[in-house]
């Protein structure tokens, strides 16, 4: 009986680590972010019910917070959860972040507190233990327009409307010339422009602040993902700021501002007269259509002219090659007119990863999901999404750089590069 009993015990071990195996082994990619990208990268990767390799949801730009705190709940209220399944369950607090996606860009101080914990306690001194997850890897994946959709007032119908950047300025600040449409039109309409804005923290919302910056120099607006800390500076006094969804209603600050959330409420706001607005490409509308989108500076958003203005940024050479930061193309705003002069408002999508995972499974995945977007898919293109520089017309080659650099096994940067790698990574959970 008692050698019987051992032998049952001994099975059920050797089961239970089998299980523990398998399930390692079928690890899924946990991530998420940027709501502006959400329906590419779930078509992509692919992400979805029934579909257990990659789970992506858009939660916006405070995944930043997931994925460098490796807590999926770590955004109380948006939660990265398993696409997986129909009923979308919450992440446990044990479960690995894998990935981050964004218009946002890491900060310096994020940088350097992720380093501090999880790869060099000081210069010379490696972080040891579980606590080793290995160096950062932050890449640009595309580079995207952001549009400013359009509804004149019933007074005002307005098909075909051209802004220049000092009348971007006056909408977005309240100031005179863009409060109502007549002062927008040179007529006497005194319908007041409804802003419309994204209510979460939002890369939407960043990549607007930066051309905000540079087309309104001494005006106030600040680069931000939060667009109430972008005008706060801006807004005259006694004219009202716009509110939190979770504020009281205000009806004076309702009359010119309305929040909404994500793209897929941004672009389905404007079946009302009298708003401007700012969204991500949506595969379901024409970015050079200007009955629906206005021209900035007497331009609409064009593929190609993205592409080069990216391309212009050179590339990080020598020490920057290791520093996250770098391998995001500075926002330099283009001319108004002459040569180089086009669509101002503008930026890239960008990806958080480690280096290194303790899973295999999942380093494989990572690196199967980088490869197939920088062939580039042609699902960049058919999303309204616009491809990296890839060295043509003389721009710098960010694709086959990034390539070299992050997916050739050979490179000391390579994801998953063993030497590297060598017992650390982000953990299998928490």
């Amino acid at each position: 009986m008692r050698a019987k009993f051992k032998k049952v015990a001994l099975l059920a071990v050797m089961v239970k680590g089998l299980l523990v195996v398998g399930a390692a082994s079928a690890q899924i990619v946990v991530g998420g972010g940027a709501t502006l990208p959400e329906q590419l990268h779930k078509d992509l990767l692919p992400s979805g019910v029934a579909l257990t390799n990659y789970s992506y949801t858009g939660i916006g730009s405070v995944v930043k917070d997931a994925f460098l705190l490796n807590n999926p709940q770590a955004t109380v209220g948006r939660e990265l959860r398993d696409e997986s399944q129909a009923t979308r369950p919450k992440w446990p607090t044990t479960q690995s972040v894998h990935f981050a996606a964004g218009e946002s860009v890491l900060r310096a101080a994020e940088r350097d507190a992720y380093r501090a914990a999880h790869v060099e306690l000081a210069p010379g001194v490696p972080v040891t233990g579980p606590a080793a997850w290995g160096p950062l890897i932050q890449i640009p994946i595309f580079g995207t327009a952001v549009l400013i959709p359009y509804k004149g007032s019933a007074a005002s119908a307005v098909t075909n409307l051209n802004l220049p950047d000092a009348k971007v300025c006056a909408i977005f600040s309240k100031q005179p010339g863009g409060r109502s449409w007549g002062e927008l039109l040179g007529t006497a309409d005194p319908t007041p422009i409804q802003v419309v804005y994204n209510d979460e923290l939002s890369g939407t919302t960043e990549l607007l602040s930066r051309y905000l910056v540079a087309a309104c120099p001494g005006s106030g607006f600040r680069v931000s993902s939060d667009f109430r800390a972008v005008v706060d500076g801006t807004v005259p006094a006694g004219t009202p700021q716009p509110r939190r969804s979770t504020d009281l209603a205000n009806p004076a600050a309702d009359a010119i501002w309305r929040f909404t959330e994500g793209d897929a409420g941004m672009s389905g706001s404007f079946s009302t007269a009298g708003r401007i607005g700012y969204m991500s490409p949506d595969p379901a509308y024409n970015p050079t259509n200007d009955t629906l989108f206005a021209k900035v500076n007497g331009f609409l958003p064009v593929a190609a002219a993205i592409r080069t203005m990216l391309g212009s940024q050179s590339l990080p050479v020598g020490g920057a090659t290791t520093d996250p930061l770098a391998w995001v193309p500075a926002y330099v705003k283009p001319p108004v007119s002459g040569t180089g002069a086009s669509y101002p408002i503008f930026g890239t999508t960008n990806l958080l990863v480690n280096q290194c995972y303790r899973d295999p499974a999942i380093t494989a995945k990572v690196r199967s999901f980088l490869t197939r977007l920088y062939v580039p898919s042609p699902l960049v293109t058919s999303h309204g999404f616009v491809p990296l520089p890839d060295g043509t017309a003389g721009t710098q080659n960010w694709r086959s750089t990034i390539i070299s650099r992050f997916l050739t096994v050979t490179s000391a940067q390579a994801i998953g590069n063993t030497s590297v790698c060598n017992g650390i990574g982000r953990p299998l959970s928490n």
